[in-house]
């Protein structure tokens, strides 16, 4: 973990003004076009205390991105462990990861498409998350009735597919409620290793009451614009 020299890391880099900042400007003007400057300008910091903090941009966004990753693992890993048996807790994972994602729209945003081209670092971690997803969802080769029949790369492609639809969400290029794909994203997960009668029970399976409250509003507010 980078974190910043100065001691300003995980939840309260992400409380305090600069990551804030670092989080609306690089949204709002794109990683390449992001500087410092504006950095500064919108946390209304002195330069010195960001420079005591972090070396440069690169840093500061680096450690942003480090914190967001460390807070929604944190979250999800609580929702699964805690969830019970597979597909249990790989639903209450994927519940857990709504919620985050309808907390922190602009933080999600961050995460998964302002900061592509940040660099290596930056690409190492969000594959590092990529690659911690895939074990979740591969933990269903346990409960599997014949896990050598299970394709190898199944968590892969689950979760590849999985983060392409939230990334294209988060893009604005695939529209629609995030809840609503979800029991879709089960299903798919679900498949390869209990079969397809169970990947079906999937398609059914109610929302937890805060996220059906939550749709519900939504579709209230969505009749009421449209």
């Amino acid at each position: 973990m980078t974190g910043g020299r100065g001691g300003l890391d995980g939840a309260a880099l992400l409380a305090h003004p600069l990551g804030r900042a670092v989080v609306e400007v690089v949204n709002e003007r794109g990683y390449e076009l992001a500087d410092v400057a504006a950095f500064l300008a919108r946390a209304d910091v002195p330069e010195a205390e960001f420079r005591g903090r972090f070396a440069g941009k690169p840093e500061a966004v680096l450690a942003v991105l480090e914190a967001m990753i460390g807070e929604f693992r944190r979250r999800v890993d609580e929702a699964y462990r805690s969830g019970g048996a597979w597909p249990d807790s790989l639903r209450a994972a994927g519940h857990e990861t709504v919620r985050w994602l309808l907390e922190h729209p602009g933080r999600a945003r961050f995460a998964m498409v302002s900061t592509a081209p940040a660099g290596d670092m930056a690409r190492a971690r969000r594959e590092e998350l990529f690659l911690w997803g895939a074990s979740l969802v591969d933990e269903g080769r346990s409960v599997a009735a014949d896990p050598a029949a299970v394709p190898t790369r199944a968590g892969v492609i689950a979760i590849g597919a999985v983060v392409e639809d939230l990334r294209r969400h988060q893009e604005g290029t695939l529209f629609g409620d995030i809840l609503g794909a979800l029991p879709r994203m089960m299903y798919a997960a679900v498949r390869p290793y209990l079969g397809e009668a169970a990947a079906r029970r999937e398609l059914a399976m109610p929302l937890p009451a805060d996220l059906e409250r939550g749709a519900a509003e939504r579709r209230r507010v969505a009749r009421h614009l449209f």
